[in-house]
């Protein structure tokens, strides 16, 4: 997803990553090289993500089970990216 699906705000940098590492000085040989480790290349650019945090629940999955807006606290579902509502234990 490149927006919350609630309240709209980016998820995604606008600079790919590949644009990110040229504008902090590095080569484009370096940067290209660096950028592929994330999976971005110039067939596939790959953003950094923003705004928005993945939050692991070992009991569902080994890894990312809900993205949580940092806008609006509203969590969704990984795959079906339906709302989901959770508890706070505060």
């Amino acid at each position: 997803m490149k927006e919350c699906p609630e309240c709209k705000i980016p998820w995604e940098e606008e600079e790919n990553i590949y644009d990110y590492f040229r504008n902090q000085g590095e080569s484009k040989e370096k940067a290209a090289e660096t950028a592929e480790m994330y999976g971005c290349t110039k067939e596939t650019p790959k953003h950094f993500g923003v705004n928005v945090v993945g939050i692991e629940d070992p009991t569902i999955y080994d890894g990312v089970s809900y993205w949580e807006c940092q806008s609006c606290k509203q969590r969704f579902d990984r795959w079906t990216m339906k709302k989901v509502q959770y508890e706070t234990h505060l």
